[in-house]
């Protein structure tokens, strides 16, 4: 009998010290983990307050309709559908850097101020890029529609441990009450693209999850709702491309506005740089806006030779801008001067679409 107890007494010893010891542990583990957070919270906060200058590219970007140069028909085409009491969904076609995305933002600003409009002062302007845009095939993430971490792969966390699954929002809820731009739609994956167009037709994302019951009360009531009636996505898409019309799925045309952006003149990018000019606050010498617009292919070729002439004069510590100064910046690039077909400059990346 004796024998017993000291053996049960040796065992619940061992027991006990075991279970400190593990207490012991995981308190080191934790403190070591907790160290490890704030260094690299630190960390995080210090890059938070590193910010260089800004660009002078984003300077440039038009805020007004008015800077958007040779683009008339187009915008008000875009004015007319975004900006009316039923706005409409709408497709950009159009070169690089003519003005569609900066078209498009100003757009839902002067929405937003029409009469009558169901935008809201507040309306946000989502931006995604299809070429970038990538989805998970098993669904556990899609940065364009939404996804459902399951507890499987979301990890021991506090939903994860108590087997809820979590909703996450894709940049169509995000747009809610608003726009979602999306550049160059015509590379998004098929899959994407067909999901898209549900979510345009229904207004909402309905998501699935083998997790979810309705009968599950760990699961918090915002997440039964998700489940049973969806996440609100009704927004305005404006999707931009530089593929030809024939290219896009006609389900997508056929429920938007089509716009056409040209290519644009010299006398274009000649209104651009002369825009820039004020903006960049340098001294333009006779010449140099005629020289650069005949080897600008756009907008934005005219505003990246314009800031590295800007930056070579700042080094020199002067404001002007010389023919010369102009020269060895377009040999320095490798321009090669433009073809101009009825004073449109002809740009081999894009071939406009007979309308």
């Amino acid at each position: 009998m004796e024998t017993v107890m000291a053996f049960t007494q040796f065992f619940f010893t061992i027991v006990i010290g075991l279970y400190f010891l593990t207490k012991l542990v995981g308190s080191k583990t934790n403190s070591n983990l907790g160290d490890e957070y704030k260094a690299e919270a630190e960390k995080l906060n210090k890059m938070r307050h590193i910010a260089l200058t800004e660009p002078l590219t984003e300077r440039a970007r038009p805020s007004d309709m008015s800077e958007i140069v040779g683009q008339e028909d187009g915008i008000r085409v875009l004015k007319a559908a975004l900006c009316g009491k039923n706005p409409q969904h709408i497709l950009i076609y159009g070169p690089p850097g003519v003005g569609k995305t900066a078209a498009a933002r100003i757009a839902l600003e002067e929405a937003k101020k029409s009469e009558g409009t169901p935008f809201r002062r507040d309306a946000k302007f989502v931006e995604a890029d299809a070429t970038i845009m990538r989805f998970d095939e098993r669904s556990i993430a899609d940065p364009l529609i939404g996804s459902v971490h399951d507890p499987i792969y979301q990890g021991a966390g506090e939903f994860g441990s108590r087997g809820v699954p979590q909703p996450k929002w894709g940049a169509v809820s995000k747009a809610h009450g608003g726009v979602l731009f999306i550049d160059e739609i015509g590379e998004l994956h098929p899959t994407q693209m067909n999901k898209l167009l549900k979510v345009l037709e229904d207004g909402k994302v309905m998501l699935e999850s083998a997790y979810y019951s309705s009968s599950n009360k760990n699961i918090p009531v915002y997440i039964h709702d998700i489940f049973s009636n969806g996440i609100p996505a009704d927004f305005r898409l404006i999707g931009a491309t530089t593929r030809k019309p024939e290219e896009i799925p006609p389900a997508v045309r056929s429920r938007c506005v089509e716009v056409y952006f040209n290519p644009l003149s010299s006398g274009d990018i000649e209104k651009i740089i002369e825009n820039a000019e004020d903006k960049f606050d340098i001294v333009l010498e006779d010449g140099v806006v005629k020289l650069i617009s005949k080897y600008a292919k756009n907008g934005r070729d005219a505003i990246k030779i314009l800031q590295l002439l800007s930056n070579v004069t700042a080094l020199e510590e002067r404001r002007n801008i010389t023919v010369k100064d102009a020269e060895w910046a377009i040999k320095a690039g490798r321009y090669s001067e433009n073809s101009v077909d009825d004073g449109k400059i002809i740009d081999i990346s894009f071939v406009k679409p007979n309308i």
